[in-house]
């Protein structure tokens, strides 16, 4: 199971955790091996439409940064590549008018969608969408996910057929993501070391 660290980039700066402490560059850097995928999660661009682009670039001279900051038209997606994004989140729920073969024909980058927190979103899913991505972002937590049935045993099946990357902030949930089948977590920077401990 692939370890991705992820950073969030909230009010213009690099927090740890959601709620978290703020890092610099420097220190994001430190904590990441050469040629290591970061997860940058872009708040401001999520909730306002501002993404941080003039972050990314320092993120990607050494990195390979999965960003998700909540692209709303094509131009979105064309700006976070050229700051330097390897890897590419859309949001259902923020493009209204998602268009993934657009975006193939403008870029080799990966591109992954966001599921929903409710079995509602799994279900509302367009499957012919998933031949044209390169897998699934999931934010719910493990405790979420045990509570609605339904929607666990969805998951459980989209592990099988396509790549799913989850969002874990405890270490002690390692296994049960392995059990589920997911491609890999998106893990809290400050936290990577645990969770590689966990990774064999």
């Amino acid at each position: 199971m692939e370890i991705i660290p992820l950073i969030c980039l909230k009010k213009r700066k690099i927090v740890a955790e959601k709620e978290g402490d703020w890092l610099s560059i420097n220190e994001v850097l430190e904590r990441v091996d050469k040629d290591e995928k970061i997860y940058v999660l872009d708040i401001d661009g999520i909730e306002e439409n501002k993404p941080n682009l003039c972050l990314y670039p320092k993120l990607s001279e050494n990195h390979k940064i999965w960003v998700d900051a909540g692209p709303r038209v094509l131009g979105d997606v064309v700006d976070s590549i050229m700051a330097g994004a390897t890897n590419i989140t859309v949001r259902k729920k923020i493009w209204s008018e998602l268009d993934i073969s657009s975006i193939r024909e403008i870029t080799e980058s990966e591109v992954y969608v966001d599921i929903g927190p409710k079995s509602q979103d799994i279900q509302s899913i367009d499957f012919p969408l998933l031949h044209d991505i390169n897998g699934l972002v999931l934010f719910n937590n493990k405790n979420q996910i045990e509570i609605d049935f339904k929607y666990g045993s969805l998951l459980k099946n989209l592990c099988i057929k396509y790549k799913i990357y989850a969002y874990e902030s405890n270490p002690k949930n390692f296994s049960y993501w392995k059990t589920l089948g997911v491609a890999g977590l998106l893990m809290d920077i400050r936290k990577s070391r645990e969770f590689k401990k966990n990774e064999f």
